[in-house]
């Protein structure tokens, strides 16, 4: 019997109508000094009254999620920090998986010794987090558009190749309302009801969609023109991509790169020039792998450029390769690049991005 249990017994035996004050502070005190010597006795083992880490459940969680030996060894730390005791359920919920990694990412940057290290570390940090976005995309939780929120940016497809980045204004039992978009001239377009386009759009997990739909009309939506797509029951993965990507709108500049054969310098040996006239764009999406540019003046696939950006958190500068170029039904189109070099530091910088570690 527990030594307050024994007191409010021996003081119950004996009431009286001028005990009662008395015997009810007297059960408020034992039950303090009760909890008082637990939590004197937890301590003095070394334990915590919360939740504990579980470190088994920990590892095993995490190797069913996909990571390696050392990216789980490494984000064990955090888990331990936090108090962890529940892996499965984190491992399993987008939200709380995201929520994890952003403290982790900001305990790194409180705790960091230096600059490098930090950087090396946000670099394993993400190493894991991209890890476990590939694997989620295997599969897919998307079925239809109505699950669809509004703000969610998409890009559509238009006859002709046209690639127009847009954001969803509203989700209806009709269909999907979207911010109309602009040619290169910035002359709004308006497609014609019944015109056939491709969507796709990344989800809050960073997992990458797509579906066929139609225009079906326009309609006011405080107080502006919105294009209304028909709704999708048939909304299909996107191949899984190594990198995790996210929409974006901000300005760079690029330049193109004259690549040729260095002299003397070996078989397969080459020089890279910088040319000196630049270029505006605007980035529409960026991942780790690249980047999505919308420009007047678009590069044909193949060729090599120079980008000047900020991902939120100072400038960059990446050399990419153009591997896709979609025109415009105007003038101008959408170039996707493919980094070939970028520091540690801009590739972390886009990662705080896309993951909205620097939000």
């Amino acid at each position: 019997m527990s030594g307050s249990m024994a007191l409010a017994q021996i003081l119950w035996r004996s009431p009286s109508a001028s005990s009662t004050p008395v015997l009810g502070s007297a059960i408020a005190v034992g039950a303090v000094v009760l909890a008082l010597v637990v939590y004197a006795v937890v301590k003095s083992r070394g334990g915590s009254t919360g939740p504990s880490f579980n470190k088994a459940g920990f590892r095993r969680a995490a190797r069913a999620a996909g990571l390696e030996k050392d990216q789980l060894r490494f984000l064990e730390e955090f888990a331990r920090a936090s108090g962890l005791s529940n892996p499965d359920f984190v491992f399993r919920n987008p939200q709380k998986l995201d929520a994890f990694f952003k403290d982790a990412f900001r305990t790194i940057e409180k705790s960091a010794d230096s600059e490098a290290e930090a950087e090396d570390r946000k670099a394993r940090l993400f190493s894991a987090r991209e890890r476990l976005t590939h694997a989620s995309a295997q599969g897919g939780s998307v079925r239809s558009t109505r699950q669809l929120g509004r703000g969610t940016p998409l890009t559509f497809i238009a006859p002709g190749e046209e690639s127009y980045p847009s954001v969803i204004l509203a989700v209806e039992p009709s269909g999907i309302a979207v911010e109309p978009v602009a040619d290169s001239y910035g002359e709004p377009l308006r497609f014609r009801r019944g015109t056939k386009i491709t969507c796709y759009f990344y989800a809050k997990g960073h997992e990458g969609y797509q579906f066929a739909t139609r225009v079906t009309g326009w309609e006011k939506i405080g107080g502006k023109d919105a294009m209304v797509l028909a709704h999708s029951e048939a909304v299909s993965p996107l191949p899984a991509r190594r990198h995790a990507r996210r929409a974006m709108k901000a300005p760079c500049t690029y330049y193109r790169v004259a690549v040729s054969a260095a002299a003397g310098k070996g078989k397969g040996a080459s020089k890279a020039k910088v040319e000196g006239t630049a270029y505006p764009g605007t980035i529409v999406d960026i991942s780790a792998g690249g980047l999505g540019i919308q420009s007047a003046n678009p590069f044909a696939a193949g060729e090599f450029v120079k980008i000047a950006f900020d991902a939120g958190s100072g400038g960059q500068a990446a050399f990419a390769k153009v591997i896709r170029m979609n025109k415009n039904k105007g003038i101008g189109g959408e170039m996707h690049v493919q980094f070939v070099k970028i520091s540690r530091q801009g590739l972390n910088a886009i990662l705080s991005y896309v993951y909205g570690y620097s939000d």
